[in-house]
């Protein structure tokens, strides 16, 4: 995982995983043979690492919250500590992944979680085009894009957190729940 976070996932040969590993390449391949075997443990590796909430949990803490600007930004700053923990992998597999299934799969894992939190924090039916906006502002690649733009990761997940809140503002969520 260090490696694919350091290098790129499809540039990492088995040779430089061995070596990191401290074994010889012919056991590297014989425990994964190919990218379809080596992706998924490191993606199971990577959510343990992660801790990305589950719907039940989170459905808890947002139940605690009295608006859904205050689910949204439970949301944005627990997967904010999320995407701290796992960024280089997580870069890797969204640089790479039109071009390795195996880390398209992982994702799509990944973002259909994120789908079902962004409903939740809602705590009612919105516009399919709103869900989608809210979705892009709690996703990885702002997150990462924030970070790379020069902000730290308090001000990219502050940054986040308001421009959810401009969200709710404008389709009127926030002034619905608060009346």
């Amino acid at each position: 995982m260090r490696l694919h976070s350091e290098r790129g996932v499809l540039v990492t040969n088995w040779d430089d995983i061995a070596r990191e590993a401290g074994v010889s390449t012919a056991t590297a391949y014989r425990h994964f043979p190919s990218l379809a075997e080596l992706i998924p443990p490191c993606a199971r590796t990577l959510f343990d690492l992660i801790q990305p909430p589950t719907l039940e949990v989170a459905s808890r803490q947002f139940a605690a919250l009295p608006t859904p600007a205050g689910c949204f930004e439970h949301l944005v700053r627990t997967s904010s500590h999320c995407f701290a923990r796992g960024e280089g992998w997580l870069h890797a597999a969204h640089r790479e992944r039109d071009f390795v299934p195996e880390l398209d799969q992982a994702l799509r894992i990944i973002e259909k979680s994120l789908w079902v939190l962004v409903r939740a924090a809602a705590r009612q039916p919105i516009a399919p085009d709103v869900q989608r906006v809210l979705f892009v502002l709690c996703d990885f690649p702002l997150w990462k894009s924030l970070v790379d733009a020069g902000l730290s990761r308090r001000k990219a997940e502050n940054a986040i957190v308001a421009l959810v809140r401009a969200e709710l503002a404008r389709v009127g969520l926030e002034a619905k729940e608060e009346s």
